[in-house]
């Protein structure tokens, strides 16, 4: 399930025009900031620029696209994550220690 990851794309195809960028204005001043984060990134190049995809290693510019999609970043999931990273992590280190000790 993609929300388990702590972040997966809530809108997409939003027109990269005039209605686009106020939605995404009415968006980021609406968030709850102390938990969510929003990221918007370019979508579908604009015909000029079609073949010239290559060009952008990391996605286009958002001044290079047709339409906006909206990603939310959840930081309590997020933070749950890395925090289970650590303990599995830790958890390793202190079994090869044993190991190394019982050996």
């Amino acid at each position: 399930m993609a929300q388990d990851k702590g972040h997966f794309y809530m809108f997409s195809e939003i027109p990269n025009d005039e209605e686009g960028q106020k939605f995404l204005y009415q968006l980021r001043k609406y968030l709850n900031q102390s938990r969510y984060k929003l990221r918007a990134r370019g979508q579908y190049l604009i015909d000029s620029e079609k073949h010239q995809w290559h060009l952008y290693n990391d996605g286009q510019p958002m001044n290079k696209s047709k339409c906006i999609r909206v990603y939310i970043d959840d930081h309590l999931v997020k933070e749950e994550q890395y925090n289970i990273h650590l303990t599995n992590y830790d958890n390793e280190h202190k079994l090869r220690r044993i190991k190394e000790i019982v050996a």
